[in-house]
């Protein structure tokens, strides 16, 4: 019943707002089976929303704002056993200048932590964190020009996904731990515009399973980094236009690298050092 009052407050405020500005929405949720929605139409609006838990039950949390200057935050925590997790959070924004930023931790053997931003318009920044568990998900998708994601994942069996569409994108993914991309899954970043950036830096090891990388890039004057430390780690480069640079650095054993460049004036460097990595 606690949470339902909750729920029911966070909607009957967002509705207050629609259409407003410099509005605050703040949820603090703690027990099992968390579910929240907020919404604000308007801009310099902020969503605040903290869900935690010691228990098993799933939280849930979707932020929707429309407009400029906004900041959304969802903080996700779940402690306890194994066996809890299918956390999930969402995050949408439309409009310029929007920040948001997803944080979740659920740690030893809870699995299935899933976060989603998605920001449509220019200068928008979008920062997801997963800390500890396994079989992680990050999806983050951004349409418009100067827009920047930073994806941060620790655990097990990470998987990891960045879309942009525009130009003077920036994307990077920091992932620690082992079985990044298990069981084939790609750590992926896939950009189709100008002056495009995308980072990629692994450390951890492969065990029976590969750490998958790849980045596509699409345009005219892109970079993609590639660094890998540890043990079976396929990195892999897909540019399509002029101008573009990769650059693959790899440490550690049982690597593989590969860059496909389509167009003229591109630049690859590879470079793989054995014996380092764990």
């Amino acid at each position: 019943m606690k949470k339902l009052t909750t729920l029911l407050f966070v909607l009957v405020f967002a509705s207050s707002m629609a259409f407003a500005q410099n509005n605050d929405a703040t949820v603090d949720q703690e027990g099992d089976n968390q579910d929240s929605y907020v919404e604000q139409v308007g801009s310099t609006n902020e969503a605040d929303v903290v869900q935690f838990t010691d228990n098993s039950g799933a939280q849930e949390s979707d932020v929707i704002q429309m407009g400029s200057g906004n900041v959304a935050t969802v903080d996700q925590s779940q402690t306890g056993g194994g066996g809890n997790g299918l956390n999930s959070a969402y995050i949408e924004q439309d409009g310029t200048d929007n920040e948001a930023t997803q944080t979740q931790y659920a740690p030893g053997y809870n699995g299935g932590q899933d976060v989603w931003g998605l920001q449509s318009g220019s200068e928008n920044i979008l920062t997801q964190s997963t800390g500890s568990g396994y079989t992680l998900s990050l999806t983050a998708e951004q349409y418009g020009t100067s827009n920047t994601v930073d994806q941060d994942a620790s655990g097990a069996h990470n998987h990891g996904e960045v879309y942009q569409n525009g130009e003077s994108n920036e994307a990077m993914q920091d992932l620690n731990g082992s079985n990044n991309g298990y069981m084939g899954d790609v750590m992926l970043i896939d950009q189709d515009g100008l002056g495009n950036y995308a980072s990629q830096d692994f450390t951890g090891h492969g065990s029976s399973h590969s750490n998958n990388g790849e980045v596509i890039q699409l345009g005219e004057d892109n970079n993609a980094w590639q660094l890998g430390d540890g043990r079976n780690l396929n990195a892999t480069v897909s540019q399509d236009g002029m101008g573009n640079w990769s650059n693959q650095e790899q440490f550690g054993n049982g690597h593989s690298s590969s860059v496909t460049q389509t167009g003229n004036n591109n630049t690859a460097d590879v470079m793989q050092s054995s014996g380092g990595g764990s």
